[in-house]
């Protein structure tokens, strides 16, 4: 496994892992139709699920950095600094504020998952055109959609449909990532060598 892919595994580990506590404290939450918003929304899960969070958002920006130093196809870098970002914006609007809030983090929450979808997608295509790719893939798109028509209040299965998705799509990134080797960063022994005159 690459540098890059165990700090992404990190970063998944640390978020399930407060999802988890969460889910010990109250776990009225895996039954709410209100999705992982709910531990956000209690006073009694909201430190470790935004401790969970951060963590999480930490070790993907450092995983970007790491991105700098492998084979990773142009683009990785700028996908997972977004990713960190739309996670940051899906908390910073809890829902549970005024109107206003609850709109904005209904925004953040459809541009995340649709983003995800999309990174996904192109983690596929550009570094693991496998047929498990495509499988992790296609549960996620399904998980999507369960949680879409959650939303939606079509049926009451919300957090289901968000674990299916979000476990799909870090499964994929980490395996995706993993293939990825590391690049021996260029030193100034290196340059020295590459630029001195060759000695007949």
């Amino acid at each position: 496994m690459s540098r890059l892919a165990r700090y992404l595994l990190l970063a998944q580990v640390a978020f399930f892992a407060a999802l988890a506590t969460c889910a010990l404290i109250e776990p009225q939450g895996l039954v709410d139709n209100h999705g992982w918003s709910y531990y956000e929304g209690r006073s009694a899960t909201i430190v470790p699920y935004l401790l969970g969070v951060l963590v999480s958002i930490a070790l993907i920006l450092h995983a970007a950095q790491i991105a700098e130093h492998t084979d990773a196809p142009v683009g990785l870098e700028r996908g997972l600094r977004l990713l960190a970002l739309f996670v940051f914006l899906d908390v910073a609007t809890p829902d549970t504020v005024n109107a206003v809030f609850y709109w904005a983090h209904d925004a953040t929450s459809a541009l995340l998952f649709v983003y995800q979808l999309g990174l996904g997608l192109w983690l596929v295509r550009t570094i693991w055109r496998t047929r498990l790719g495509i499988v992790l893939l296609s549960v996620q798109f399904a998980g999507g959609l369960v949680a879409m028509f959650s939303q939606l209040q079509l049926v009451p299965v919300l957090g289901l449909g968000i674990l299916v998705f979000q476990a799909s799509f870090a499964s994929l990134l980490v395996a995706s990532t993993a293939r990825l080797r590391n690049a021996a960063p260029v030193t100034d022994v290196q340059v020295e060598d590459a630029t001195a005159p060759a000695v007949n």
